[in-house]
C-alpha cells in the first residue's frame, strides 16, 4: 500500500484539518506513517497567522521536498493557510510542490483524487494523546480585529449544526477521550450567525446531557460575548473546567479602539470581576499584544498597572506583527522593535510573580490530575494536568512515582511548586 505521512504546523484547529486529511488517505487504502523518508507522499499542513508561523511553514516545505531526492516521497502536497494565502507566489518559489490546496479546497481535491464515498466529516486519524482532543465548533472569523489575517484566509465565521458536533464528540468518547476542548477562532461567538441552532451555552448543555466527559475545555472565548448565562453555566456545570481563556489584547481604550477590539478597559474589568464573583477558583488565561501602533509609554504603563491588578493565572504575551491585508499594516506610530522586547519582558517579569505566588498557595492542597504520559524528571517521572491548565500552553503538574496510567485522573498532593509547574504525590 502508498505511505503517506503529514508534517502538521499551526494551533490545534489546524491540527484538525490535518488529521481530517489523514483519515480521509487511509479510508482510501493508504498507510499512514511518521516516516518521512519511508512516505510515498508528504502532506504539509500549514499556519501563516504571523510572520514567523510564514518563516517556519516555507522552512518545512522545503525540509520536505528533500525527501522527493533522498527518501520515497513521489509526491508533495501542501495545505493550510499559507497555502491559501500565498499559493501563486509560493508556485514559483517552491516548484517542488506538486499541489498547494487551500483551506477551503482540500475536501473536494481529496474526494476528486481518492473517489470512494468519504468517512463522516468528523471522522480524524487521531495524532494528539487519545486523552485529549479538540473539537472545532465553527470556521472562520466575522470580527474586524485590525492586526488579524483570518477573516481574509478562513471567511467568515460560519457556526457547525449542534448535532454535527455532538456526533463528533460521542465519537470521540467511544476512543476514550477524558477531556473534550471546544475551539473556533472565537468560541463563545458560536450560533450567533446561525439562527436556530442555539448558542455556545445551549451546545454545552446539550454536550453534558449526551456524553460523559470528565472534563469539557472551552479554549478562545472572545471577552464581549462571554455572557451572564455562559458564566453562570460555568459556575453551576462540576464537569466544565472552571478555566477561562480569553484573550483581551491590551488594557488602554485608545489602543484596543484602534485594534478593533470591544469592550474597552472598563467592560473588561467588569467582565473579569463578574467571572471571580460567579466562579471563584476560576483560572483566567488572556493574552496581551505588545507595541501596536499608537502605544506609547503612558498607554504601557496603564497596561503594566492593569496586569498587576487584575492579576491573570496565566498570560501570553505577543510583539505585535504587521500582517498584510489587515487594517494595522499601514498604521504608523509604531514602538521601536528593542522597546517592544523590552516591555514583553517586563510583563512577563509582574506576570512570573503572579504566577510564583499562586502556584504557592496550592502547595499543601489535593488536585485532581489527569496523567498525560512520563516525564524526564526521575524524582517527579509522571506529568499531568489539572482543570485549571490547558494542554501545551499552561504548566504541568510533575508527579512522584506511583502507580499512574496515561489517561487516568489520580488526586495528587501538591508538595512544591516553581513560576508555571506544581509538583506532587498520589494522596
Amino acid at each position: 500500500m502508498p505511505t503517506i505521512a503529514l508534517h502538521n504546523l499551526g494551533c490545534s484547529k489546524n491540527t484538525i484539518d490535518g488529521e481530517r486529511i489523514l483519515h480521509r488517505f487511509r479510508s482510501a487504502g493508504y498507510t499512514v506513517i511518521g516516516a518521512f523518508a519511508e512516505a510515498d507522499i508528504i502532506v504539509v499542513n500549514t499556519c501563516a497567522f504571523i510572520r514567523e508561523a510564514k518563516e517556519e511553514a516555507i522552512e518545512v516545505i522545503i525540509e520536505s521536498a528533500a525527501w522527493k531526492k533522498k527518501g520515497r516521497c513521489r509526491e508533495l502536497l501542501v495545505t493550510g493557510c499559507f497555502s491559501e494565502r500565498y499559493k501563486k507566489e509560493a508556485r514559483a518559489l517552491i516548484p517542488e510542490v506538486d499541489a498547494w490546496v487551500g483551506v477551503h479546497e482540500w475536501e473536494e481535491v481529496l474526494a476528486t483524487r481518492l473517489g470512494g464515498e468519504a468517512p463522516p466529516t468528523f471522522e480524524r486519524e487521531l495524532l494528539q494523546p487519545i486523552a485529549t482532543q479538540h473539537v472545532k465548533i465553527a470556521e472562520g472569523c466575522s470580527h474586524a480585529c485590525a492586526f488579524c489575517v483570518i477573516p481574509h484566509i478562513r471567511g467568515p465565521y460560519r457556526s457547525r449544526p449542534q448535532a454535527e458536533i455532538i456526533g463528533e464528540a460521542r465519537w470521540l468518547e467511544e476512543r476514550g477521550v477524558r477531556e473534550l476542548i471546544l475551539v473556533a477562532q472565537d468560541t463563545s461567538f458560536y450560533g450567533k450567525d446561525r439562527a436556530g441552532n442555539g448558542t455556545l451555552a445551549d451546545l454545552i448543555e446539550a454536550l453534558l446531557k449526551s456524553s460523559g466527559f470528565p472534563w469539557i475545555r472551552l479554549m478562545y472565548l472572545h471577552p464581549d460575548h462571554v455572557d451572564n448565562r455562559l458564566i453562570e453555566l460555568f459556575a453551576s456545570e462540576a464537569r466544565l473546567c472552571p478555566y477561562f481563556d480569553m484573550p483581551v489584547q491590551h488594557a488602554a481604550d485608545n489602543v484596543l479602539s484602534a485594534m478593533g477590539r470591544l469592550p474597552l478597559s472598563a467592560g473588561i474589568r467588569e467582565r473579569i470581576a463578574a467571572i471571580r464573583a460567579a466562579v471563584p477558583a476560576a483560572a483566567i488565561r488572556s493574552s496581551l499584544i505588545i507595541g501596536f501602533p499608537g502605544e506609547r509609554a503612558k498607554e504601557f504603563d496603564e497596561l503594566e498597572r492593569f496586569v498587576e491588578e487584575t492579576r491573570f493565572d496565566r498570560l501570553g504575551v505577543f510583539p505585535f506583527s504587521p500582517e498584510e491585508g489587515t487594517r494595522a499594516y499601514s498604521l504608523t506610530g509604531r514602538p521601536r522593535s528593542t522597546t517592544v522586547m523590552r516591555r514583553c519582558e517586563a510583563i512577563m517579569a509582574i506576570q512570573r510573580d503572579i504566577s510564583r505566588e499562586k502556584l504557592a498557595g496550592r502547595v499543601g492542597s489535593d488536585l485532581e490530575v489527569l496523567i498525560e504520559g512520563a516525564s524526564p524528571d526521575r524524582a517527579f517521572p509522571f506529568r499531568g494536568r489539572t482543570r485549571f491548565d490547558a494542554p501545551e500552553v499552561d504548566g504541568a503538574v510533575f508527579v512522584a512515582p506511583g502507580v499512574c496510567s496515561p489517561g487516568s485522573f489520580r488526586k495528587i498532593r501538591i508538595v512544591n511548586a516553581s513560576d508555571h509547574d506544581l509538583f506532587g504525590e498520589i494522596a
